[in-house]
Order: C-alpha cells, then sequence, then structure tokens
C-alpha cells in the first residue's frame, strides 16, 4: 500500500475515494441507524443504572451517539450543522472523565 507523499500527492486517490463512498445518501444513512441503535444502548444504559456513574456514563453515550447520527443524518441531506461537533465533544469527553470515575 503506498504511503502517501506530500510533495507529489501520491497517495492522495485513496483518501479521496474512501471519502466519495462515505459522502454517499445511503452510506450517510445506514452510519445514522448505528449510531441511534448505539444511542438506544446509551439509554438503556440509563435505565439499568445502578450507580452516578453508570447514569454519566450513559448521558454521555446518550448524547455522543445522537449528536452523531444528528450530523450523518443531516450531511445524507446535503446539510451541516457545525455546532452539532460541540455535542459530540462534550460527549466524549463525558465518556472519558466516567472512565476514570469510580
Amino acid at each position: 500500500m503506498p504511503v502517501y507523499n506530500r510533495k507529489t500527492h501520491e497517495g492522495r486517490w485513496q483518501m479521496d475515494a474512501f471519502w466519495q463512498f462515505v459522502n454517499k445518501r445511503s452510506v450517510r444513512l445506514v452510519l445514522a441507524t448505528f449510531c441511534m441503535c448505539l444511542a438506544i444502548q446509551g439509554g438503556y444504559r440509563i435505565y439499568l443504572a445502578q450507580t452516578r456513574v453508570d447514569i454519566f456514563r450513559g448521558a454521555g453515550e446518550l448524547l455522543l451517539w445522537l449528536s452523531w447520527a444528528l450530523v450523518n443524518y443531516l450531511r445524507s441531506e446535503g446539510k451541516v450543522a457545525p455546532k452539532l461537533n460541540i455535542a459530540v465533544n462534550v460527549g466524549i469527553a463525558m465518556l472519558v472523565v466516567s472512565w476514570f470515575m469510580k
């Protein structure tokens, strides 16, 4: 597999092909559906929570995956919501923080 060379831009076609595939409407809708399934898992984690850490982790998963589902759905429609990255980053931060809480 060739390595990307900045001077000659060799190997760039591989990433371009990847993004062309990911940006197809059908692929974005499948990704949104998959993210919704993971968001349901976060809700289920909240439902089964026995400690506050479990609730915090479930809320982080719910926020992260719902926002990613919305990002993918909007991109399948050709729209972008730049402020949605804040929700994604907060969800990621909540998950990482929950790893260290006990």
